[in-house]
């Protein structure tokens, strides 16, 4: 797969600390991610990293976002932005 841009931004703000889900109402799908180094929402960005393994839900807490080995791969070898 390759790696956008906007995917590479938000590997980047994960290696430095997790995102977080933030619920809009009380439905269940009312939600967006994000993270505290950005006012740009994640969540779509996020959802094609979830879904391409490059970050995954913490074990501790659904509600937040964190890197997989893989992501932390990707950064690793493509560094900063």
């Amino acid at each position: 797969m390759t790696i956008s841009q906007a995917q590479l931004r938000t590997l980047n703000l994960l290696d430095k600390k997790p995102a977080c889900r933030v619920y809009r109402s009380d439905r269940a799908d009312d939600y967006s991610w994000m993270h505290d180094d950005t006012h740009v929402r994640l969540t779509a960005t996020l959802h094609r990293l979830f879904s391409s393994g490059y970050a995954m839900l913490s074990p501790d807490n659904r509600n937040v976002a964190v890197l997989t080995e893989k992501g932390r791969d990707v950064v690793a070898v493509r560094g900063g932005c």
